[in-house]
């Protein structure tokens, strides 16, 4: 199949594209100019998704993988309008083009967006797209992901995941900091589990559902923080400062114990396989390619 993965250079993007691609499938890269630039991230094509010259590259594709727009709640609250307008109208415009053209679009939410009302700006933004989804024409699937981490995000490079952040300290031996409740719960989920569901459900036209991909298994900060320094062999300090977070921030999201997809990795096997790419892939400026403490 021949498929459009928008949001090329970023996390999910690249690394959606480049499992396609190993999996058999043709794989055109959109991005936009001057977008982030993160390790091993490429784009054949170099245009906003809400531009609608961007809907004549859906020509002669089974899918879009529309993974451009604001990730980040941080961002999306300093600017909500820009949030809604990367997170909803790209889709919209994304969508057009999948009408015209035959394609399913795969729209990537957030479990914060099922919930009444969504918590925050980023969420708000989010399900706008899935509402997007819903009323058009097009063949949609809105797939709410949980916390999603592994190869290719890396913090130094504007990731803001909580194992990103967790990983780069620990790898510097620098504090690990986690502000407003430690206990506060995640659903993390390995990334290349979480693509391979999509590609999977994608495959089985699965068209004009709405599917959560989550682990099923609720994880506190603050146990995820001591597993990841455990991998990295750190001493790095882990700090609880307390204080308050902005709405949405210092909430626990715990997906449904029975995982709705199979996922194949525990916790702590994606963790090891994370910490280890990121150690020999991912070096910024003034780290080694090795960190000598790890495993001891």
């Amino acid at each position: 199949m021949k498929v459009l993965v928008t949001g090329a250079t970023g996390f999910l993007g690249s690394r959606a594209a480049r499992l396609f691609e190993e999996n058999g499938h043709e794989v055109v890269r959109l991005a936009r100019p001057g977008g982030a630039e993160r390790v091993g991230a490429t784009a054949h094509v170099w245009r906003d998704a809400g531009d609608p010259a961007a809907r004549e590259l859906i020509a002669g594709c089974g899918a879009v993988l529309h993974f451009a727009g604001i990730p980040d709640p941080a961002r999306a609250r300093e600017d909500p309008a820009r949030a809604v307008r990367e997170n909803a109208g790209t889709a919209l415009n994304l969508l057009e083009g999948c009408l015209e053209h035959g394609a399913g679009l795969v729209y990537p939410s957030t479990l914060r967006a099922a919930l009444d009302p969504p918590p925050d700006p980023y969420a708000q933004s989010k399900r706008l797209g899935e509402e997007a989804c819903r009323l058009h024409e097009a063949p949609t699937l809105v797939v709410r992901l949980t916390s999603v981490y592994g190869p290719g995000q890396v913090a130094w490079e504007g990731a803001t995941g909580a194992i990103a952040s967790f990983a780069a300290r620990a790898l510097a031996d620098e504090p690990i900091v986690i502000a407003g409740d430690p206990e506060r719960s995640r659903d993390f989920v390995y990334v290349d589990d979480g693509l391979a569901a999509i590609e999977g459900l994608v495959a089985e036209g699965r068209w004009n559902e709405t599917v959560l991909i989550a682990s099923g298994r609720s994880t506190p900060l603050r146990t995820a923080a001591e597993l990841v320094r455990d991998e990295a062999g750190s001493s790095s300090p882990i700090e609880t400062p307390g204080g308050e977070l902005p709405a949405g921030e210092n909430e626990s999201y715990r997906a449904a114990p029975e995982a709705p997809l199979p996922l194949n990795l525990s916790l702590e096997e994606g963790i090891h396989r994370y910490v280890d790419w990121l150690t020999n892939h991912a070096t910024r400026p003034g780290m080694t390619r090795s960190n000598p403490t790890r495993g001891r």
